[in-house]
C-alpha cells in the first residue's frame, strides 16, 4: 500500500510541475524569469499577461481575460518579486497593473468592470455591455485575506489593505485602509518616521 501511495504521490507531483511548464511557456518570457505558477488554475488568453522575474502564484489562481466582451486588448501586468496567495481572483476587461514587491494574501478578488445595471432596459443584467475602468497597485503593497478591490481604483505604493476589505476609491501612498467600503485609517509620516491615526 506504501508503495503504490509513493508511486502516485510522484505521479501527480510530476503532472503538476508539467501543467506549471505548459502554462508559463504561454506567457512570455515567464520560464526565463523564474515565475511560477502553482496548478490548478484557470488563466485565459496568456499571451496578454506579463510577470515580472521572481514571482509566484499559489494554487487555484482564476486570471479571467474580457477583451472578446469590450473589443479591445486588455493586459494584466505584474511585477517582479511578488507573491501572491491561494485562490487569486483577477477578472481583466480594462488594464489591470500590479507593481514590483507586492504581497496579496488568500481569497483576493480584483476586476476591471461591472455589468450595466439599467433596470429599465429590456436586457438582463448580465448581458447588459461592461463598464470597465483600470485597476493599478503600485509598488510594495500588502494586499490582506479576502480583499476585494473594484475597478477604477489606484492603491498608492507602500501601502496597507486590511483583511476582508472593499476597495471602491483610490488609496494615496504610505496608507493603512481597512473596511467596507475601505477607508484611510493611518497614514506613515516620513518625518517622525511612523504611522499616525488619520
Amino acid at each position: 500500500m506504501d508503495l503504490f501511495y509513493d508511486i502516485a504521490c510522484k505521479f501527480i507531483s510530476h503532472y503538476k510541475r508539467v501543467e506549471e511548464r505548459n502554462i508559463l511557456r504561454k506567457i512570455p518570457y515567464a520560464i526565463e524569469k523564474n515565475v511560477s505558477i502553482r496548478y490548478p488554475y484557470n488563466i485565459s488568453y496568456p499571451e496578454l499577461i506579463s510577470i515580472g522575474s521572481d514571482t509566484t502564484i499559489l494554487g487555484n489562481v482564476r486570471l479571467s481575460n474580457y477583451s472578446y466582451l469590450t473589443k479591445k486588448e486588455c493586459k494584466l501586468t505584474i511585477g517582479e518579486h511578488c507573491y501572491f496567495g491561494f485562490r487569486l481572483c483577477i477578472l481583466v476587461a480594462a488594464d489591470v497593473k500590479i507593481g514590483d514587491n507586492v504581497l496579496i494574501a488568500s481569497d483576493v478578488t480584483i476586476v476591471s468592470h461591472n455589468h450595466g445595471i439599467d433596470p429599465e432596459s429590456e436586457i438582463p443584467y448580465m448581458d447588459q455591455p461592461l463598464q470597465t475602468a483600470e485597476v493599478i497597485i503600485g509598488d510594495n503593497c500588502w494586499i490582506g485575506d479576502k480583499v476585494i478591490i473594484l475597478g477604477g481604483v489606484t492603491i498608492g505604493s507602500d501601502s496597507v489593505i486590511g483583511a476582508g476589505s472593499v476597495v471602491t476609491k483610490s488609496i494615496p501612498p504610505l496608507s493603512i485602509a481597512v473596511g467596507n467600503p475601505a477607508r484611510v485609517i493611518k497614514r506613515y509620516d516620513m518625518e517622525t518616521h511612523e504611522w499616525k491615526k488619520v
